[in-house]
């Protein structure tokens, strides 16, 4: 038993703990959801490529529950607005979520609760953002109701800008905070407490908070000098750079190629050409010094996410809100996954104390 445990990698790096049939990770470049590479999928609308990944087929009901769903009702409306508006969106969102009633509407499955929560999370962000009570269009569509909550022109660039990079990051396999989710949902926890318990994982600097380090990390560069002495002292210190390398892809991180061309459509002919020059710059620098080490890093989904989102109306501080809107549509798939197979998840330790 304890050889078992000596042995097992930090963090459990590469240890197959479940089986799944939502997502796959592949070391050569690919993200495969239900089946579908990420290339066939992009393009489709949020919310058909959301019900794939929930419920198992594009072309479901996905669209109007989420619509059905999507207002805070007047107590919701009154407990965000009661928040501190400088607490991080993050905070909120896991402190909200397990206050959410059930959906008057709907049946009380667990993983209908799961939709009627996921439904919410861009009213809950978009009146935090912005203060005051905020009433999300439903004739509108997912993508186009959010921008327009936060006072973005949901144009054709825009709206596809976000639709995809919500696509993107809407699952990923065994991550941090999927395996909270799991683990939460494991001891037959309620949805909402496993969708909390994922959200706080994400909140992390080292899972979905790099879209935010990277961006303000370059804000903070004047050339390509000074983001060459950078990338000499983070690998002099072995400081990580953020949005830069996955552990699961031998090769760039294939959501980056999309994000990288929105930021740069974006940016185009705007104040953000520079800040887009310097990601471009930091990620060639840091490709370049890492390989006279032997080593192939490239940017991840992070690395272009924070300036899109940036160009798409959201703060710094939000951008992982973002990604939590997206996010939860994986977390509900993989609670309702494990219900239907499940044992509590009970690893060991090995005890080095006195």
């Amino acid at each position: 038993m304890h050889e078992q445990i000596m042995n097992a990698p930090k963090g459990l790096a590469g240890v197959v703990v479940t089986r799944t049939g939502i997502s796959d990770v592949r070391s050569e470049g690919e993200l495969i959801l239900r089946g579908y590479p990420i290339s066939e999928l992009v393009n489709l609308p949020f919310t058909e490529v959301a019900g794939l990944v929930v419920c198992g087929a594009i072309g479901n009901q996905l669209d109007a529950m989420l619509a059905e769903s999507a207002n805070l009702t007047l107590l919701e409306q009154e407990l965000v607005l009661a928040l501190p508006r400088r607490l991080h969106p993050m905070r909120m969102l896991q402190g909200m979520v397990p206050l959410i009633g059930q959906s008057p509407a709907w049946g009380h499955g667990r993983l209908d609760q799961g939709i009627h929560i996921a439904a919410k999370l861009p009213a809950l962000v978009a009146t935090h953002l912005n203060g005051e009570p905020t009433t999300l269009d439903t004739g509108l569509d997912y993508v186009t109701r959010f921008l327009t909550a936060i006072e973005t022109v949901p144009e054709p660039l825009t709206c596809s800008a976000f639709n995809t990079a919500q696509i993107l990051q809407l699952e990923h396999s065994l991550n941090a905070g999927t395996f909270a989710a799991r683990v939460v949902a494991s001891t037959l926890a309620d949805v909402e407490c496993a969708i909390a318990a994922g959200i706080g994982a994400l909140s992390g600097p080292l899972h979905g908070g790099a879209d935010q380090a990277a961006l303000e990390l370059v804000d903070g560069f004047r050339d390509e000098a000074d983001i060459r002495a950078y990338v000499g002292e983070a690998l002099a210190s072995g400081t990580r750079v953020p949005g830069m390398g996955h552990r699961e892809y031998r090769v760039r991180d294939p959501r980056a190629y999309y994000l990288e061309d929105f930021a740069r459509q974006l940016s185009g002919n705007t104040a953000h050409a520079e800040t887009f020059t310097r990601l471009n710059v930091l990620e060639r620098c840091f490709r370049e010094a890492m390989a006279e080490r032997g080593k192939e890093v490239h940017a991840n989904v992070e690395f272009y996410k924070g300036l899109v989102y940036r160009l798409l109306g959201l703060p710094d501080e939000f951008f992982t809100s973002g990604f939590a809107m997206a996010r939860v549509f994986g977390y509900i798939a993989h609670f309702a996954e494990n219900a239907a197979d499940n044992r509590i998840f009970r690893p060991a330790a090995e005890y080095v104390g006195p």
